[in-house]
């Protein structure tokens, strides 16, 4: 299961935006105890849109770009793409790794997608702390 933050996380996408694309009925989920749930087939059928897919592609592509351009904010920087050849359910465990990670650090950017047996991952942020992640 996801929560918002954690779809909001993984797709790049704000919350607003998610909770735009549950108005519409294109993302679907459940709301238990004040807090919308995702399962892991309602976030990939949400993800594999063909209305949602661009957006999501361009704010994975954005992450890079940002690093690439290199914004100072003063601290080092470490941006990690990785490409693996996995089956879904390994990849998603894998997603989902980083996804926890990430939270439980400040300012880390982190992007998932699966497609045709390719997992892919993008994670940004201070070089300490993708460094323990990747750790």
């Amino acid at each position: 299961m996801y929560t918002i933050e954690q779809l909001s996380l993984i797709t790049g996408l704000t919350t607003r935006t998610l909770r735009n694309y549950l108005n519409a009925g294109i993302l679907q989920g459940s709301k238990d105890n004040g807090i919308w749930q995702f399962t892991e087939q309602q976030a990939s059928e949400f993800i594999r849109h063909p209305s949602v897919r661009p957006s999501i592609q361009a704010k994975h592509q954005a992450i890079v770009y940002d690093f690439l351009a290199g914004q100072d904010n003063g601290e080092n920087e470490m941006c990690i793409l990785l490409d693996l050849t996995l089956d879904e359910s390994k990849a998603k465990e894998k997603a989902d790794f980083f996804c926890n990670a990430a939270n439980s650090l400040s300012h880390i950017r982190f992007a998932f997608s699966y497609e045709s047996g390719k997992a892919h991952y993008i994670l940004k942020g201070a070089q300490d702390d993708v460094n323990r992640i990747m750790k």
